[in-house]
């Protein structure tokens, strides 16, 4: 079972237990419960709204503040503390690691101004980060097929999809660099 699987199974086990446990519990545990959880959630929004505000940033095409926002993001992660620790609340099914999202995401970034040597690096050091994340092998296909070095891109695409990463998108995106039909 793949990463992004097995996390989704996760929370999908975790809401199906809170919609079977919540009517059995006493009103004042249900409403500790409740509290606990807007408490997390709101901890979560603090600890990642670097992140949160530079794929923001990402959908406006706002490249260079994004890119701000998301160093701001790896720096947090790299000092550990509480903030590292929750990282696994915010940063999606593909990792629990928010340093390695934070590089992959900024990889992402350099990849979409064409600065494909920092992409690169910053790619290859969230795999440093997290050596079962799928999406930074997805984003050095494209970085090599930008490059015209199919076998990498074919390498790194095949690897991508061994650890979950499965996205029509991706394969047409990856097609159309290298020139080919998807």
């Amino acid at each position: 079972m793949t990463r992004p699987r097995r996390n989704l199974l996760l929370i999908l086990l975790f809401v199906v237990a809170a919609l079977v446990l919540a009517p059995r519990l006493p009103d004042l545990a249900l409403w500790a419960a409740a509290a606990l959880g807007g408490a997390v959630i709101a901890v979560s929004v603090l600890a990642g709204r670097h992140l949160f505000k530079g794929r923001s940033l990402m959908g406006q095409q706002r490249w260079d503040d994004a890119a701000l926002e998301l160093a701001a993001f790896e720096q947090e992660q790299s000092r550990g503390g509480w903030r590292a620790a929750l990282a696994f609340l915010f940063v999606g099914t593909y990792s629990s690691s928010g340093l390695a999202v934070a590089r992959a995401t900024l990889g992402a970034v350099r990849l979409e101004q064409g600065k494909l040597d920092e992409a690169e690096a910053h790619l290859r050091r969230a795999l440093e980060a997290d050596p079962g994340y799928a999406v930074p092998h997805a984003n050095l296909a494209l970085v090599a097929a930008r490059r015209r070095d199919a076998a990498a891109a074919q390498t790194h695409r095949a690897r991508a999809h061994a650890l979950g990463f499965r996205r029509k998108a991706f394969d047409a995106a990856l097609a159309e660099a290298l020139g080919t039909k998807s």
